[in-house]
């Protein structure tokens, strides 16, 4: 210790003998910043704190789909993009510079002439008007790279809406760069990734009651190739550590648990099961069937014995236990695949998204001093609804978190980084929403 000093005084004294001692304090202090700056973030509380360790945040991308963008109550507005995962995960490693498409007002729903949906007090389901772009002119690409309604083989192959099968989201995101997802994303030349696919390749085909051909759901085989590709893509063009999140147990979200399959007289307290087209034909349902959050409307009506109970749910508002089996077997086998692709590539992480709402689903979330559930609706001892909108972890669509779900999602990732990348960056509190 003593003979590096001892150099290190010497070399000083050259130094200062060279530039003078005004120069030389100069010349002391940017070597300072610079040696500073590499690894260290302002913490909090505005004090300076070696968080990041590894992890280089100076070009953070984020790839996925609505889950990533940000969306709630059916779309994609300020007001919850703001609070999207990536955001907020930018926000504790202290980026500066993070850049979301931002969508004002009531943003855009599936439909460009629609808003964020609303929900009246009488149940009904409307949507507001639509809002506007509010940064499109941005000169570079968004950090936020999150389309909703993204499929995997489309991150890889589509450029604007219309080979989107007319998603105005691609548009919106994309600007006519003339690049895929994962061009975007490379030009930016990211020094850290995270990417989020493979749910919506699902999600549709489910949340139509597996009902709908124009929605099938990409077979286990095409996504693991379509997966394969965009690593492959990803990590021939960048060193960029990429934090790869797995499929989520969608039957477990509010969409698909909300209803029950049989309506209470509130008289009696005799339940009486619904009736519903499921994959063997019209049969009345039972407990472990899934009446889809779309037939709320319906629902109602039944309960206000303005249609007759052995009405049949038109089957893409059930999800019966066969397709619901279908579904959760294709989960476990994309995850699968998602697991075997990062424990391939020794840039890649797996980040565990599915056991956080395995966890989620049978004990809620903590945040703060609240516990927080995925109920969204409750039914009162008379048999009526209502809406759960306090301690819900989701928004009015029942498929996309509200902001303490996004930041439990946010958190997760953010515990896989600093254990990956030796950092420290601070999980997400309620202040930080």
């Amino acid at each position: 210790m003593f003979e590096f000093y001892k150099y290190n005084n010497y070399f000083a004294s050259a130094i200062m003998r060279i530039i003078g001692m005004k120069r030389f304090l100069i010349f002391i202090f940017l070597c300072f910043l610079v040696m500073s700056c590499k690894k260290t973030g302002t913490g909090n509380d505005g004090t300076d704190e070696n968080i990041l360790g590894d992890a280089d945040f100076s070009m953070y991308v984020s790839l996925g789909n609505s889950l990533t963008a940000g969306v709630a109550n059916g779309g994609l507005y300020q007001n919850m993009q703001m609070n999207s995962f990536p955001k907020l995960i930018a926000k504790q490693a202290n980026v500066e510079d993070f850049e979301q498409p931002i969508m004002s007002g009531n943003g855009f729903s599936w439909k460009e002439t629609d808003g964020r949906l609303s929900v009246g007090t009488d149940l009904s389901i409307s949507f507001l008007p639509p809002g506007t772009e509010n940064n499109r002119d941005l000169s570079r690409p968004f950090n936020n790279l999150g389309v909703p309604l993204i499929t995997a083989e489309q991150m890889l192959t589509v450029t604007n809406s219309i080979a989107a099968d007319s998603n105005h989201f691609v548009d919106k995101i994309l600007r006519n760069s003339g690049r895929t997802l994962i061009e975007e994303a490379l030009s930016l030349s990211p020094t850290l990734l995270t990417l989020w696919v493979g749910n919506n390749d699902l999600l549709e085909a489910a949340s139509l009651g597996l009902a709908s051909a124009e929605s099938p759901y990409t077979p286990t085989e095409d996504f693991r190739d379509f997966l394969t590709e965009i690593i492959n893509q990803l990590t021939s063009a960048s060193n960029a550590p990429i934090f790869l999140g797995n499929v989520l147990d969608f039957t477990t979200l509010p969409y698909f648990t909300s209803l029950p399959s049989f309506v209470i007289d509130p008289e009696t307290g005799v339940k009486t099961y619904l009736t519903g087209e499921c994959e063997e034909g019209i049969r009345i349902l039972t407990d472990s069937d899934l009446v889809l959050y779309w037939a709320l409307p319906n629902y109602v009506s039944i309960l206000e014995n303005d249609l007759p109970i052995e009405t049949a749910l038109n089957d893409t508002l059930i999800l019966d236990v066969t397709e619901k089996n279908e579904i959760t077997d294709l989960i476990d086998e994309y995850n699968d695949t998602i697991m075997a692709a990062a424990a391939a590539n020794a840039n890649v992480f797996l980040v565990d998204i599915y056991q956080l709402f395995v966890e989620i689903a049978n004990s809620g979330y903590i945040f703060g001093d609240v516990t927080y559930t995925t109920d969204l609706i409750s039914f009162n001892p008379d048999g009526s609804i209502q809406l759960n909108l306090t301690q819900t972890l989701f928004s009015f669509d029942g498929l996309h978190p509200k902001e303490i779900g996004y930041a439990a999602i946010g958190n997760v990732f953010i515990e896989k980084i600093n254990s990956t990348l030796s950092a420290q960056i601070p999980l997400i509190t309620p202040s930080d929403l």
